[in-house]
This record gives C-alpha cells, sequence and structure tokens, in this order.
C-alpha cells in the first residue's frame, strides 16, 4: 500500500515547474510534446536533495518515520504499526530508498522495493498473479511515503526513477504495486497499467486487509514508449543525468557494505556511480 499526501499532478505540470527543457531548450509543453533528435544527449540536473540506499540503522529509522508520518494522515491505526522497522526492510531480497535535502538533511520521501528471486513477492500471499508473470523477474514496491510540502512531487518522480534504474540494473521485467483509490491515478500517468482485465480491487494482507488495485509496469519498454509518446517523464527519466539519484551504489543487499556518517560519507559524494542512459 502507498501513501501519497499530495493532491494530484501530472508529471508534465511538475516536471515543467521545475524547468525541464527540450534539447532545444524549450520547456515541456503542457501536452508534454518536446523536440527529438538524434543529437539529444543526457543533460545534467541537479535536484536540491539526494536518492540513496538505506545501509545504516540510523537511515532506515527516518524512513520509517516518514511512512507512520504518511500513513498516519490516511489511516492512523495502520500508521501506528508502521511506527518501528518491518522485518522485510533487512531482507537480502529488499531494499530501501530514502530521499533526504542536500542542506538539512531532512528525509523527505521513502520506497521500498523487494524482488521475488529468492522467495515469491508479499502481494502473492494474497492473489494469484496471472500467468503471464509466472516464472518472469519482477519486484513489488511498498512502503511509498512523502513528505507534505513543495518538494513532494518531485521527490516522488526521483523515487520512481531510482525504482526504474535499479530494476533495469537487476533485470527485473515488470514492477507490480497494490495501490489504493484514488492514489491509482498517479501510477497511471506514469504508465503502470492493470495487472487483471477486470480492474477490481483486491484486498491485501501486508494492507491489513484494505482493498487496492493491482498495477503492473513493464521496465524494459518504458523508455521506448514514453519516447514514442513523446511523454515528458522521458526528459526525467531517460534524458537527464541526476548525480543526486545514486543507483549503481545500491545494486548490492543494502546493508552489505555499511555507511558510515561523516568523513567517509564525505569522500563518497566526490564519486559517484550514476547510469546516463
Amino acid at each position: 500500500m502507498n501513501v501519497n499526501p499530495h493532491p494530484r499532478s501530472s508529471p508534465s505540470e511538475v516536471l515543467a515547474a521545475h524547468g525541464s527543457q527540450g534539447e532545444t531548450g524549450t520547456t515541456v509543453s503542457q501536452t508534454g510534446a518536446f523536440p527529438f533528435t538524434s543529437a539529444t544527449q543526457p543533460k545534467r540536473a541537479d535536484l536540491p536533495f539526494t536518492v540513496r540506499i538505506v545501509r545504516t540503522d540510523e537511515q532506515l529509522e527516518r524512513a520509517v518515520r516518514i511512512r507512520s508520518e504518511a500513513y498516519s494522515r490516511h489511516l492512523p491505526p495502520l500508521g501506528e504499526l508502521l511506527g518501528t522497522p518491518e522485518t522485510i526492510d533487512r531482507k537480502s531480497d529488499a531494499i530501501v530508498f530514502l530521499a533526504e535535502g542536500k542542506i538539512d538533511e531532512e528525509p523527505l520521501g521513502t520506497i521500498r522495493i523487494q524482488t521475488n528471486f529468492d522467495t515469491p513477492l508479499p502481494l502473492e500471499d494474497s492473489i494469484k498473479l496471472p500467468d503471464e508473470y509466472k516464472g518472469r523477474p519482477l519486484a513489488g514496491v511498498s512502503r511509498l511515503a512523502i513528505k507534505a510540502g513543495p518538494r513532494g512531487r518531485l521527490v516522488k518522480l526521483a523515487l520512481f526513477k531510482a525504482l526504474h534504474r535499479y530494476c533495469l540494473a537487476k533485470q527485473v521485467e515488470w514492477i507490480l504495486i497494490g495501490a489504493r483509490p484514488p492514489i491509482e491515478q498517479s501510477y497511471l500517468d506514469l504508465g503502470f497499467t492493470d495487472t487483471f482485465a477486470d480492474k477490481q480491487l483486491r484486498p491485501l494482507s501486508t494492507a491489513a486487509g484494505i482493498p487496492h488495485r493491482i498495477l503492473s509496469f513493464h521496465v524494459f519498454s518504458a523508455e521506448r514508449r514514453w519516447y514514442d509518446l513523446s511523454h515528458p517523464l522521458y526528459l526525467f527519466m531517460g534524458n537527464r543525468f541526476h548525480p543526486d539519484i545514486e543507483i549503481f551504489s545500491s545494486v548490492n543487499n543494502m546493508w552489505a557494505r555499511p555507511r558510515t556518517r561523516g568523513k567517509r560519507l564525505r569522500q563518497e559524494k566526490k564519486h559517484i556511480e550514476v547510469p546516463i542512459v
């Protein structure tokens, strides 16, 4: 289950508000159209926050705090239950991303990803997936939470980019998510589609039995689909180099190389490995 405390906003509105530009320097139009050329190259775009893998107990506590705050605004009982880390947060097949402000290191958003490489997704405890997903490399997304504020929508897009790039690196074919109405529309805007043709809500044991719409996202074809549609997400996802979104340092298990604060962390910032697509 995922909680978005902000009013719905389309990707084009968010990107235009933050000055996303096309190859010729023109701002993305309201229709999402922008010029493409064979010379199009990724351009560096700095964000006012960072997105990194959680590697320490301190970082996990900050992610958990955002979860609890966000869920408590809509579902207080569940928010209270999420006030402490869950067992899955430290599992070898799961990672947690955390977005934090550059200046004040304020936690702004978080998302959790779990693959089915070793065990079925938690989602499958509640539903039987269609045959097309059987035997395929999958990733389940859960515990998306964004701190209320003016940066919230951009933080969500950055977390989605981290999710997409991580799944590409791990060769995950499909991303699955359970979304509670009316929040599911924001995922449809990103390119998610219904996993089940009937589009019916299904209760999830991982969300206290609350019904959710099950959505899926095909990882490998995403950039081509955005490109063909002149979708504004192509600029942010495929034609912008965001050094503040760290992915390659996140591909291994999150506790494999614990990160300590202080001098070592400052040195790591000088050598950020990020994908340029």
